[in-house]
């Protein structure tokens, strides 16, 4: 996973907004049975840099993810722990970032990162922060065994896109 400036998303939900109409009025609804295709364990390896997500479908049908971003010569790195649910209609995911070591959270404990998705696509979803992440967005795609991660993040108060090529490990059941 890459951090730059953002120089702008070139996903589907961007190109929507340009047109002038609001996203919601071209937006397709999500349902968790739609996002099953994220399951599975995603490697993205960078030469002094690791990451790797794991999303698997829990009792009621949610998802439920982790992941972990750890560099090689530093002993810094960070751990993600998230779940996407249907929240009265629309699906909710929320997470919650660590230190490698797991000692200190970043977010304070009643008070995790919220996004709704705001569209689905055939192997796609696009999610919009509410709350302290209004104005964040981010999108998962997959392409075969290709889960590929875009977002646009704010972070003392500058934009930052971030951006991951994942690689399955292993196959579905």
């Amino acid at each position: 996973m890459t951090s730059r400036p953002l120089l702008g998303l070139i996903t589907a939900p961007v190109v929507l907004l340009a047109t002038g109409a609001p996203l919601a009025a071209r937006a397709a609804p999500c349902a968790l049975a739609d996002l099953q295709w994220m399951t599975g364990t995603w490697r993205d390896d960078e030469a002094r840099v690791q990451t790797e997500e794991r999303w698997t479908a829990g009792p009621g049908g949610r998802l439920i993810g982790s992941s972990w971003r750890l560099h090689e010569d530093t002993p810094g790195g960070v751990m993600e722990a998230m779940t996407l649910t249907d929240d009265a209609g629309r699906l909710v995911m929320r997470l919650r970032h660590f230190d490698s070591t797991l000692a200190q959270a970043r977010e304070e404990k009643d008070a995790p990162m919220v996004f709704v998705a705001t569209d689905c696509a055939a192997r796609a979803v696009t999610l919009e922060g509410t709350g302290a992440q209004a104005g964040e967005r981010f999108n998962y795609q997959r392409l075969g065994d290709e889960l590929t991660f875009i977002g646009s993040f704010l972070h003392a108060g500058q934009p930052v896109r971030a951006e991951a090529r994942f690689q399955r490990v292993g196959r579905e059941k």
